[in-house]
C-alpha cells in the first residue's frame, strides 16, 4: 500500500488548479530500516547517554552529539522528500493550527526565561514536527504503525538488558525498572504507548502477529517493573476501551459511545489525580495529595499567572533553582521536573494562547478520530482514536505529548492522517457523517 499525499493538477474542468491524492512509490527498506532507527534514537537518545549518572533525574537535553545525530537523520528523511514542498503545504493547510502551536513554541525562544535550552528544545520539537509530517508524506498509516512496532521491539530488548545485565544503570535503589532511561515514568510513559500500537500492528499483520503480541506482553511486563501508576492506569483504559470502540463502531450510537467512555475514563483519571477518593487512593498506595502534586499545582498558578498569555518558554520553566520555579523547588523537597499535568504545563511555558491551540486541535481530532472508526474498515481504523484515549489519560498527571519527541510525532501521524483521510473522502464524494456512513453500510471507503 502506498501513503496518499496531495499534489497539484490542472484540472481540464476548470481554469483553476485541483488537488488531487496521489500514490507515490514505495518506501524501500533502507528508508524503513532509517524510520525505525530514528524513531530509537528520539525514544531512546544514543548509547553514550545511557550510561550517564543516574543521580541526575533529567534528559539529556545538552548532549551536542544528540542533537546533531537527531536533525542528521530528520535531515536524511527529508531528503527523500526534496522538491515535495506541495505536499507539506496542504498538510500545513489541512490543520495550520497544529502547525502554529509548534511555530508557537519555536517562537517562545524570543521571550524565554532562558533562551538557549528554550532554543535547543524547541529546535528539536520543530524538527519532530516535520519528521512526523515526512511520515505522514511517506507511509499509510498500517505501514508506520508497524514500523513503530518494530521499533517497540528493539525498544524492549535493550530495556531489558539494562535491567538485567547492567542494574546498575537499569534498575534504581528503589528496585523500580527505568532502562536506559533516566527515570522510572520515562519507560512507562514509553510502554504505554507501545502497546496499542503493537496490538494493532499485531492484527493488521499476520506474519508477525505473535510477534507483536509477544512484544506488547513484554511491555506490559516493563509497566509492572517500573511501578509507574500512572501510565500503567492509562494503558490499561485504553486497552479496555478500544474494545468499547470495536463494539460500537457499526452502531449510531458510536459518537455517544464514545463520548461517554472519553468522559468517563478522564473523570476517573481526574479522580484519581486529586485523590479524592480515599479508597483508589489507598489502593493504589497513593498519598492524599498525591505524593505533593496537589500542593504543587498549587503553587505553580502564580507563576503561570505571572506571564499568563505566552509563558516562561518551552522547556524554560522547570530548570533548576534560578528558573521561574525556584520557590516551588525550594517548597517541595522532590524537585519536580515539570507541572504534573499536560495544560498547566503549556500554560506556563507558552500560555494560554497555546493552551487554547492545543485544546482546539485535540478536540477536533477526537472528532475526526469517531468519524474515522465508523467509515474506515479493520484495525487501523480504532488507532487514532484510541492513541487520543491515551494522550488524555496521560495528560491528567503527566505532560502528555507536547515534551517528548515519541509522542509529539505520534501525535502529529495521527492529527494529520484524521485531516487528510478525510479531505480525500470529501473530495471523492463520500460521505463523512457517522449516521450516514453508518446508515449505509459505508465502511469499505479505503484504508488510512
Amino acid at each position: 500500500m502506498t501513503a496518499l499525499v496531495l499534489s497539484p493538477e490542472t484540472d481540464s474542468t476548470t481554469a483553476g488548479r485541483a488537488r488531487r491524492v496521489v500514490a507515490i512509490t514505495q518506501p524501500g527498506l533502507t528508508e524503513r530500516a532509517l524510520v525505525v532507527l530514528t524513531t530509537f534514537v528520539f525514544v531512546h537518545e544514543i548509547p553514550n547517554s545511557w550510561l550517564r549518572d543516574r543521580a541526575v533525574l533529567d534528559p539529556d537535553y545538552s548532549n551536542p552529539l544528540l542533537v546533531a545525530v537527531e536533525l542528521v537523520l530528520i535531515a536524511f528523511a527529508f531528503a527523500r522528500v526534496a522538491g515535495s514542498i506541495d505536499h507539506l503545504i496542504t498538510m500545513v493547510r489541512a490543520e495550520p493550527l497544529l502547525y502554529g502551536y509548534a511555530l508557537l513554541i519555536f517562537a517562545s525562544t524570543f521571550w524565554s526565561a532562558d533562551p538557549s535550552v528554550t532554543l535547543r528544545r524547541a529546535s528539536i520539537l520543530v524538527g519532530v514536527t516535520l519528521y512526523g509530517s515526512y511520515l505522514v508524506m511517506r507511509f499509510s498509516l498500517d505501514q508506520i504503525l508497524r514500523l513503530l512496532a518494530v521499533m517497540a521491539i528493539f525498544s524492549l530488548a535493550v530495556n531489558l538488558f539494562f535491567i538485567v545485565f547492567l542494574p546498575r544503570y537499569g534498575v534504581d535503589d528503589g528496585g523500580q525498572w527505568r532502562g536506559v532511561f533516566f527515570q522510572k515514568n520515562s519507560l512507562g510513559y514509553v510502554s504505554s504507548l507501545s502497546i496499542p500500537v503493537l496490538l494493532i500492528a499485531a492484527r493488521s499483520y499476520p506474519p508477525l502477529r505473535w510477534v507483536f503480541y509477544a512484544t506488547a506482553v513484554g511491555h506490559g511486563v516493563m509497566l509492572f517493573g517500573s511501578k509507574s501508576k500512572t501510565m500503567f492506569m492509562a494503558a490499561v483504559v485504553t486497552c479496555s476501551l478500544m474494545v468499547v470502540y470495536q463494539a460500537f463502531r457499526g452502531r449510531k450510537t458510536l459518537r455517544g459511545a464514545v463520548m461517554l467512555s472519553l468522559v468517563g475514563s478522564g473523570t476517573f483519571a481526574t479522580a484519581f489525580a486529586t485523590a479524592n477518593i480515599g479508597v483508589l487512593a489507598g489502593w493504589l498506595n497513593k498519598d492524599i495529595t498525591l505524593t505533593g502534586r496537589v500542593p504543587l499545582w498549587e503553587n505553580l498558578i502564580p507563576i503561570a499567572l505571572e506571564k499568563p498569555f505566552l509563558g516562561h518558554g518551552f522547556g524554560a520553566t522547570f530548570n533548576g533553582f534560578f528558573s521561574p520555579v525556584h520557590e516551588v523547588w525550594t517548597q517541595n523537597r522532590w524537585n519536580p521536573s515539570h507541572a504534573h499535568n499536560a495544560l498547566l504545563q503549556i500554560w506556563l511555558e507558552i500560555g494560554i494562547i497555546g493552551v487554547v491551540l492545543y485544546l482546539v486541535v485535540f478536540i477536533r481530532s477526537v472528532v475526526n478520530a469517531i468519524k474515522i472508526v465508523a467509515i474506515v474498515p479493520g484495525p487501523i481504523g480504532l488507532w487514532p482514536l484510541t492513541f487520543l484515549t491515551t494522550v488524555l489519560m496521560m495528560s491528567i498527571t503527566e505532560t502528555g505529548v507536547g515534551s517528548e519527541p515519541l509522542g509529539w510525532m505520534m501525535f502529529m501521524v495521527a492529527v494529520l492522517s484524521l485531516s487528510l483521510h478525510l479531505r480525500h473522502r470529501t473530495s471523492l464524494g463520500l460521505p463523512n457523517d457517522i449516521r450516514t456512513a453508518v446508515g449505509t453500510g459505508s465502511t469499505s471507503a479505503g484504508r488510512l
